[in-house]
């Protein structure tokens, strides 16, 4: 038996640059699938089409809520290049697009060039616990396990620190090594940031992008989300993903609703 993220990301073509797809319960955030779940479906068909085999930037807005359930993939390449290749997807359910993607792809392996890193792997702290949401009510809790210290996992679930920020550790909870793939879902795989400022609602992501800078090496992925700016009920979530060997392989930074 095969990984539950590649089982449940599995495409199945149907014609050239469409794919027919299920998307499954068990990454759902209550009644709705993840967002970067979704991602990674798309990611995936993208790479399919893409001349170049790795995503290096990729941007997805979220039009509207998808249901577990029968669904479609649609996918075509915008621009071919030498260096990097665009594919534009979609993920259409019931006749409508519930999430638009755009991403460029290019060759991690044979990128080079000029490199400076300013930041640090971030520093949870010596003592980590993880996460203890009910996987009844938050099913992707039990394919995703996360360790954060203990005072932000008190905050996830109702004793907000005042600080909006999610610092801790991730990986998948049946052992599959992260890859590029599922760094979309990595990206919003933390509790929201506001959280910590008592904003316990549900928090709809409008647009969510991520950055591939490596393939990240098997085990836990580093992970830091903070956030910034709250204005007018908007939220922007800065994130920041770090393989075990130190390696920054992904940043990312969404922008979501706040409800009043």
């Amino acid at each position: 038996m095969g990984w539950v993220f590649d089982e449940d990301t599995r495409l199945e073509p149907t014609e050239p640059g469409r794919w027919k797809v299920e998307v499954s319960d068990r990454w759902n955030i209550g009644a709705a699938p993840n967002g970067g779940f979704l991602m990674s479906m798309l990611v995936r068909a993208s790479a399919e089409l893409s001349p170049h085999p790795h995503p290096l930037t990729v941007t997805a807005h979220f039009l509207g809520r998808t249901e577990p359930g029968a669904a479609s993939v649609e996918a075509a390449v915008v621009k071919p290049g030498r260096s990097f290749s665009t594919v534009e997807a979609s993920l259409v359910q019931d006749g409508r697009i519930r999430v638009r993607m755009l991403g460029t792809f290019g060759d991690l392996d044979r990128q080079s060039g000029p490199t400076r890193i300013v930041a640090r792997r971030p520093d949870p702290g010596p003592e980590l616990v993880s996460s203890s949401l009910n996987t009844a009510a938050v099913p992707f809790a039990e394919r995703v396990e996360l360790q954060m210290p203990p005072e932000q996992a008190a905050g996830a679930l109702g004793t907000p620190t005042g600080i909006a920020r999610m610092v801790g550790k991730a990986r998948f909870a049946d052992g599959r090594p992260p890859d590029l793939v599922s760094l979309a879902l990595f990206a919003d795989a933390f509790p929201p940031t506001v959280f910590q400022l008592g904003h316990y609602t549900w928090i709809p992501t409008i647009e969510l992008t991520v950055h591939f800078r490596a393939k990240p090496a098997p085990g836990w992925l580093w992970c830091d989300f903070r956030t910034r700016f709250l204005i007018d009920g908007l939220m922007e979530e800065d994130g920041e993903i770090w393989d075990e060997t130190g390696r920054p392989v992904a940043l990312s930074r969404q922008l979501a609703r706040v409800p009043g």
